[in-house]
């Protein structure tokens, strides 16, 4: 004879089966050991400075761990434990081009339980192509457009419905931050990803005027200048001061507590742990040491922005010095070492050549520097040269054309850089200059050219 079916025999039956699938999945898991999953973006391309970031199914032995994990061709860098769950290596010098990256996880124990990786697990990655970004204006409305390098296809990445006054790329050319007027008289800061159309407000600065965006090498933090609105609508905006905006958290606020230090034109070392800026009332280039708030002031009457050697030790700018011979133009070198500059070149020029447009080499060996050639050549012509031994060829020289604003791309291989014709319709232009090439070819229209690699 059957039992009749209750609620109390049907629940029992369900806690065993429900207990048995758990005890099914806890022993699999034990089989299965450790695994783990790359996070990266889709097709697996990557950007030059990508982070890899591995995630765990369990914690694990950060040291056991590492000893496990490979990367060929190797690759400088610094691996880091968010949580023991997750390793992550941040690349200190950038990927190569044409090059498949292959990121193994061996066999072997990864907790001091003895818990392994049963599988290897292989990722294959490669770095895309790099783009250029341009600021064009159309019909009045200016935004920012991605090139590719033959200068055959672009695509706007701004929305129409913002005008772009200046802008920065992240060196990792995942997104970009620019500045746009508000409704209010201010300037904001905005957000758009390598894609394009996807703005997003970043800062509302509300009446204030929040220009020169400069992004930190990690892409945690913006700097920028920050010219307060008086406190009536017909009284003058205060003098800039260097702001910096966390991203991740949203914290901003001024870099100097003291308010009597004026700043624009923010630029960063590139490892990230100073950040310059010019004071234009005092005619002062005052470096920032991020780690320990040390502060270097170097004097300079022109205020052009500074170009750093890779290891950020020294950086390069322009002065002006007064003589028997007229006012002339000189580059320093700072050493930020031994907190002193001496003249790099202009030491006995016998007139000005109106140096500026300076640009070192992400490989050190190679310095861009504007400067004109002779007196009755007013445009700015480049010449690459090796900052030891002061020789190398001009690069940009053409008659009736003037250059400047270059700037490398992360692998020291080639350079993008504004033209302007002297004669003629002015049509702002930007070339693409490549190691070997005898002269630059010309990629697009527009002006202030980035790299989005």
């Amino acid at each position: 004879m059957k039992r009749p079916l209750t609620l109390d025999t049907l629940a029992i039956g369900l806690a065993l089966v429900l207990a048995a699938a758990i005890g099914l999945v806890i022993l699999l898991g034990g089989q299965m050991g450790v695994r783990a999953a790359a996070d990266l973006p889709e097709g697996r391309l990557v950007g030059p400075y990508q982070v890899i970031t591995l995630t765990f199914s369990e914690p694990v032995d950060p040291e056991l761990t590492a000893a496990l994990w490979t990367l060929q061709p190797q690759v400088d860098g610094l691996i880091d434990w968010p949580n023991p769950r997750t390793l992550r290596f941040t690349p200190s010098r950038p990927f190569s081009l044409d090059t498949d990256y292959e990121l193994t996880l061996r066999p072997g124990a990864v907790t001091p339980g003895g818990r392994e990786i049963e599988r290897a697990q292989t990722w294959t990655v490669r770095v895309r192509e790099p783009l250029a970004v341009v600021l064009r204006s159309v019909n009045g409305d200016s935004g920012l457009w991605a090139v590719d390098l033959d200068g055959n296809t672009s695509h706007r990445l701004t929305s129409e419905s913002v005008k772009v006054i200046s802008y920065d790329a992240a060196r990792s050319g995942d997104y970009l931050v620019y500045c746009s007027a508000n409704e209010q008289g201010g300037i904001d800061l905005w957000r758009v990803s390598r894609a394009g159309g996807d703005d997003a407000l970043l800062l509302d600065c509300g009446r204030d005027r929040c220009t020169a965006p400069a992004i930190s090498p990690d892409g945690a933090r913006v700097a920028y200048s920050r010219e307060a609105a008086g406190p009536g609508p017909d009284l003058p905006y205060g003098s800039p001061r260097i702001w910096m905006l966390d991203i991740a958290n949203g914290q901003n606020g001024p870099v100097y507590a003291d308010q009597q230090v004026i700043g624009y034109g923010p630029s960063w070392s590139p490892d990230g742990a100073r950040l310059a800026s010019f004071d234009g009332l005092s005619d002062q280039l005052r470096i920032l040491d991020l780690t320990n708030s040390e502060q270097f002031i170097f004097s300079s009457e022109t205020g052009d922005t500074v170009t750093w050697s890779p290891d950020g030790a020294f950086f390069l700018f322009t002065d002006m010095l007064q003589d028997e011979n007229g006012l002339r133009t000189q580059v320093r070198r700072a050493d930020l070492t031994l907190n002193k500059t001496d003249v790099l070149i202009g030491l006995n020029d016998r007139r000005d050549y109106s140096y500026g447009s300076l640009a070192w080499s992400p490989l050190g060996d190679r310095v861009v520097l504007g400067l004109r050639v002779a007196d009755d050549k007013p445009g700015e012509s480049l010449w690459l040269f090796d900052p030891v031994v002061l020789e190398g060829p001009m690069i940009a020289n053409a008659d009736g054309v003037t250059y400047n604003a270059p700037v490398w791309n992360p692998w020291g291989t080639a350079l993008l850089f504004q033209q302007f014709k002297l004669r003629g319709e002015y049509v702002p232009e930007v070339s693409l200059w490549s190691v070997g090439d005898v002269e630059p070819r010309l990629l697009t229209e527009g002006l202030m050219p980035r790299w989005l690699p």
